[in-house]
This record gives C-alpha cells, structure tokens and sequence, in this order.
C-alpha cells in the first residue's frame, strides 16, 4: 500500500520542529534571558546560574534564524546576535 500525505508547513513551523528534533525547544523562549558562558548556554534562576545546553554555538546559529523569521523578538539584541562574543 502507497500513501500520500501533503503537509503545508510554513517557515516558522519548519523551525519549531527543527529545534523540537535538536531538544532545543528554549531557543524561541523569549521570558528567560539566556547568556553564553564558556561555551554553554545559561540562564539566571533566583540568584544562581544554571547551565541549559552544552551547546552554544547550535544555540546562537538558531536564534540567529530565528530573529531572521521573527525580527521583533524580545531578545533580537542580545550580545550573541549576529557574533560568538561570550559574556563574562
């Protein structure tokens, strides 16, 4: 048996489910200020940082896509944005 399936995705449907297969669905969270730090991804939880991914440069290359699709994201001008410039 032969069957055919049309899926209509659209570009920002394309990436949700690129980084969903990457387990990195957080790229698109915007309510968390993410920051790069040796070569990790982290964010700040009452008072301590915490590592969310091992790996940064994935995650910079995605939001970059993503501010590509979405220009009016909240964190469109973070220091990684377009650079690999670590914070210290």
């Amino acid at each position: 048996m032969e069957y055919k399936l049309n899926i209509d995705i659209d570009e920002l449907g394309a990436f949700k489910i690129l980084c969903r297969s990457l387990d990195m669905s957080f790229v698109l969270n915007e309510e968390i200020d993410y920051f790069i730090k040796g070569g990790k991804v982290w964010y700040n939880e009452y008072g301590y940082d915490e590592v969310v991914d091992d790996r940064a440069d994935l995650f910079i290359a995605l939001r970059n896509v993503a501010v590509n699709i979405i220009p009016n994201l909240l964190f469109r001008s973070a220091d990684y944005i377009y650079s690999s410039v670590e914070e210290d």
